[in-house]
């Protein structure tokens, strides 16, 4: 599996596809179809998963779910997309995650079919002049929403010149997110939060992804055992991890504060009773450290950046 993900890296994609060509492990199928797709070719890529959909599923549910849709949107195949929920959406339950993403799809559907309308009305120049500085942060926002993260590879340059230039930390977020989407694998310097980061937004994963992001996520819910209060929980966790990207949280190794703290300012944000001291006595967790994460979080949504126009 190394040596596929390195192929992958280098840019050898028909050395892959020719080494995982009969490989029907998970990897296998997953590399190959990446394969296609870097190739251009998104209705191999995604005949491949499609023809394994079953097994994959069983194996990683949310990101073969995740991978299908992607590569509808990509072919602009909408009505099959909605055939792809129902059956998804009729498979036994697996966890929270994946009924969540569930819950979400109908008007992500949605949403991408819109977005395709409308991407067909502008002219490339005119998108290119939309994502220009001389455009305001709404618009530009607007514009990456229209275009969508499955054509971002089009417009890389103006996506570099905005991550690199003087717009909003949100936009330049956003468009280092379409960056990765776009596999772009040159060195580029996002200023944010005080710090410079020399980053290849190829090599690196988008927020909001990865076992270790899910899992966490899958542990709140278990932990605070209350929709309303796990919802909001998230709800935080998703924005300070966007304001923070592309640092990324120890939510693995530090994970038992991660949970204590969020779940005190999901309680504060909703006036609930929560006891911190005892909660933190009780799990053997250090209570200024989860104080200390607390009060980081409460500077990071106080500094948060607002959109420009």
């Amino acid at each position: 599996m190394d040596n596929y993900k390195t192929l992958l890296e280098k840019k050898e994609y028909d050395l892959l596809l020719s080494l995982t060509e009969g490989d029907l492990s998970p990897a296998g199928l997953s590399y190959r179809a990446s394969a296609y797709l870097a190739k251009g070719d998104a209705k191999q890529a995604f005949n491949i998963l499609n023809a394994h959909r079953d097994e994959l599923y069983k194996v990683n549910p949310l990101k073969t779910m995740k991978s299908i849709f992607e590569l509808r949107f990509i072919l602009k195949e909408f009505e099959e997309a909605y055939d792809d929920l129902e059956h998804f959406e009729n498979l036994p339950y697996v966890s929270q995650e994946v009924e969540e993403y569930l819950h979400a799809l109908p008007k992500l559907i949605r949403t991408e079919e819109r977005n395709s309308s409308l991407s067909d009305k502008y002219s490339e120049e005119e998108i290119i002049e939309k994502l220009s500085d001389k455009s305001d942060d709404y618009e530009i926002i607007s514009t990456l929403n229209i275009i969508g993260p499955w054509r971002a590879k089009d417009y890389v340059r103006s996506l570099v010149a905005l991550v690199t230039g003087q717009k909003s930390s949100l936009v330049r977020t956003y468009a280092l997110m379409y960056l990765i989407a776009a596999k772009y694998d040159k060195e580029i310097a996002l200023i944010k939060n005080g710090k410079t980061f020399n980053i290849v937004p190829a090599r690196i994963d988008p927020p909001f992804t990865g076992k270790e992001f899910e899992d966490f996520r899958e542990k709140l819910d278990e932990a605070i055992n209350d929709p309303s209060v796990s919802n909001v929980a998230k709800k935080l966790l998703n924005d300070y991890i966007f304001e923070l990207f592309p640092e990324t949280l120890p939510l693995e190794k530090e994970g038992p504060v991660y949970l204590l703290a969020f779940s005190a300012l999901a309680h504060e944000y909703l006036s609930s009773e929560f006891d911190l001291v005892k909660e933190c006595e009780e799990k053997s967790v250090n209570l200024e450290e989860v104080k200390a994460l607390i009060e980081k979080v409460k500077e990071v949504r106080k500094a948060e950046s607002t959109l420009h126009y």
